[in-house]
């Protein structure tokens, strides 16, 4: 198995990981063309008016329906990365060698990416609600924190060990 393929398959773990621990502020995992792609809710909630006619409801192959770059999926597997990699140190507490290791699969998994080092920032930067979120929910309901970290953490953890080996 390719380096490549076996971080895809990884990051696709991770992501999910990550995407249920951060339901609320995450709300889509979507494998498209191998580039696991999570797209927040204020991403979302500041997007242009949706397409009266979204891509789902044409039929496949029709000319209207455009398929992602290479490139802009490949953007968004960074992002997503970066995404997973700042929950998982401010989160979960992964030592930062390991973080820094997941960047350097990631640029490596990614090559197809215009710009790595302004994707990867924007997804940390992306991140920083959940964050929040999280620290808020630490001192109001740790109950809650426990459980979301407890079944989020472990999960983070394999899959970037996974990746980094």
């Amino acid at each position: 198995m390719t380096r490549r393929k076996t971080h895809k398959q990884a990051l696709t773990r991770v992501a999910s990981a990550f995407n249920s621990m951060l339901k609320p502020t995450l709300i889509a995992c979507v494998i498209a063309g191998g580039a696991c792609a999570l797209s927040s809710i204020a991403s979302a909630q500041n997007a242009p008016a949706q397409d009266p006619f979204p891509a789902q409801t044409l039929p496949p192959g029709h000319p209207a329906v455009q398929q992602p770059s290479p490139q802009s999926l490949a953007a968004e597997g960074v992002r997503t990365s970066a995404n997973i990699a700042r929950g998982a140190a401010d989160i979960c507490h992964i030592d930062r060698v390991k973080i820094d290791r997941f960047k350097v699969m990631t640029r490596k998994s990614f090559p197809a990416a215009p710009d790595f080092d302004g994707e990867w920032n924007l997804g940390y930067t992306e991140a920083q609600a959940t964050v929040d979120r999280f620290a808020a929910m630490k001192t109001n309901n740790p109950t809650e924190y426990a459980k979301e970290t407890g079944e989020a953490c472990p999960a983070l953890t394999q899959g970037i060990d996974e990746v980094t080996k």
